[in-house]
């Protein structure tokens, strides 16, 4: 069985290429996509033994969704099958500065939302599992997916299994009011709250210096541990990602520098990066992960982290940009 699982919908991305607006598009370039499944892959691509339970439509978007998650090592036995319902979709419009990134969601009435909390045998999905991780989307799809959200964070705290939650706030999927309401409900079953500083403000309300606002979340919400990450605007273009962790004392640490070609996925890859490093040396090594992990998914097009270990390894010895021959 599976070292880490998630729980959470995929999706087909559909972008226009060349950074077009949608009402240009001539053709779009499709990508699987969705935050859980995301972090799964960048797992598994690392090396890590990782599994994602979910909900497909029985029809070929399904199929798609599972051989991709398959071809990256990513263990599937955990998802189920409808006949009912179908796959999200959702478009971005991939921007520049001064023209931001922009999402159109079309996910009403997905095969996941409609699914049933009770279908899903945790007790058997996390045996043997040392992680679990999902995110704030996945509550935000329905009344029910709430509800297994909580049943699948109890479950794995009752196995003794770390669990991990990333904040994952989307103004279109639910209102602030609304996803900290189910943060604080949530709470008590989660051992690693993810969030960026965005996030946080637009939640919780919460700005300063990261390493004092995840202090004072891991307080307030009395969670064990706290990871917090901003983008801070470096020189000419680039950027890097200041991350803090609080649990029994705060960590502070700076990522490579990096220039964004894709602004979506960097935050799963984030998560990714940390997970493995927590469960192989600790919270220090997960937040250097992360940061090399989430900056170099930045060069890459689409949500997924398309990465092997030895890239993040040679980003972390201090390797550079420069073509390797």
């Amino acid at each position: 069985m599976p070292d880490v699982l998630t729980f959470g919908e995929a999706m087909l991305r559909l972008t226009p290429p060349g950074m077009r607006r949608l009402e240009q598009a001539h053709a779009l370039d499709v990508w699987v996509a969705g935050a859980e499944l995301n972090v799964a892959v960048g797992l598994a691509r690392l090396g890590a033994s990782a599994g994602w339970v979910s909900r497909l439509p029985a029809n070929a978007l399904g199929r798609r969704v599972v051989s991709h998650a398959r071809a990256n090592g990513v263990d599937t036995s955990g998802v189920a099958w409808s006949e009912r319902g179908r796959l999200g979709l959702f478009f971005v419009e991939v921007g520049q500065a001064p023209r931001p990134s922009t999402t159109l969601y079309d996910r009403d009435d997905s095969a996941f939302a409609a699914l049933d909390p009770a279908a899903f045998d945790w007790a058997e999905l996390l045996q043997g599992a040392r992680a679990f991780h999902t995110s704030g989307i996945t509550p935000a799809l329905s009344a029910a997916c709430e509800q297994a959200t909580e049943g699948a964070l109890r479950a794995a705290r009752a196995a003794d299994c770390h669990t991990s939650y990333d904040l994952n706030f989307r103004g279109r999927l639910t209102t602030p009011a609304a996803a900290r309401r189910c943060l604080e409900r949530l709470a008590p079953a989660i051992d690693t709250l993810i969030a960026s500083m965005g996030e946080i403000e637009a939640v919780l309300g919460i700005a300063g210096p990261p390493g004092d606002v995840a202090a004072q979340l891991r307080d307030a919400l009395g969670i064990r541990r706290v990871v917090v990450s901003a983008r801070i605007d470096s020189r000419d273009g680039l950027q890097l990602r200041h991350s803090a962790l609080a649990d029994g004392e705060v960590l502070e640490r700076e990522s490579p520098a990096f220039r964004t070609v894709d602004p979506l996925g960097g935050g799963d890859a984030f998560s990714a990066g940390f997970l493995l490093g927590l469960l192989e040396d600790g919270p220090g090594y997960g937040l250097e992960m992360a940061g090399a992990v989430a900056a170099l998914k930045q060069s890459i097009p689409g949500d997924v982290a398309i990465l092997v270990r030895e890239e993040v390894e040679h980003l972390l010895d201090g390797g550079d940009g420069r073509t390797r021959r």
